[in-house]
């Protein structure tokens, strides 16, 4: 009889990326979220739309690999809040993209200072050759990810 495989979690490198990609989520949701009132959806929509200028829903989930319900609900919450408006898109007569407003401009100008801090701060535990390979490897990852 063969001993049946285990998976130990805490050495399976997807699950500690996910974990530190769900630390790292939170840590920066002090800002958005705890300060601004912004789900982790509402600040990547809003972060990809001034990012892109007119951007229409599909462009932001792939920017941000959201989910249709996840970008939608981000998108319809940020109109009401009139950080977003809709428009008709110049590329497809049937859809529309949407943009910031001067409010939704504010707020990102506001927060982005921010998150680079927090960013900033969290990475000087880092060295800068560390910080170089942390990019490369990460780059390199999804990159074989994607193919």
């Amino acid at each position: 009889m063969t001993k049946p495989v285990t998976l130990e979690l805490s050495d399976f490198f997807p699950y500690q990326f996910s974990v530190l990609a769900q630390q790292m989520s939170d840590y920066l949701a002090t800002i958005y979220n705890k300060q601004y009132g912004l789900s982790k959806f509402e600040w990547r929509v809003l972060a990809s739309v001034a990012q892109c200028g007119n951007v229409s829903a599909t462009g932001i989930m792939e920017i941000t690999r959201l989910d249709k319900m996840q970008v939608s609900r981000a998108i319809a919450k940020l109109k009401t809040q009139q950080i977003l408006v809709q428009i008709p898109s110049k590329t497809d007569k049937r859809a529309n993209d949407v943009k910031l407003t001067a409010q939704g401009e504010t707020l990102y100008q506001t927060i982005v200072p921010l998150i680079k801090a927090q960013e900033q701060k969290l990475l000087e535990n880092l060295s800068a050759a560390e910080r170089q390979a942390l990019v490369a490897i990460t780059n390199k990852l999804s990159n074989a990810l994607d193919q």
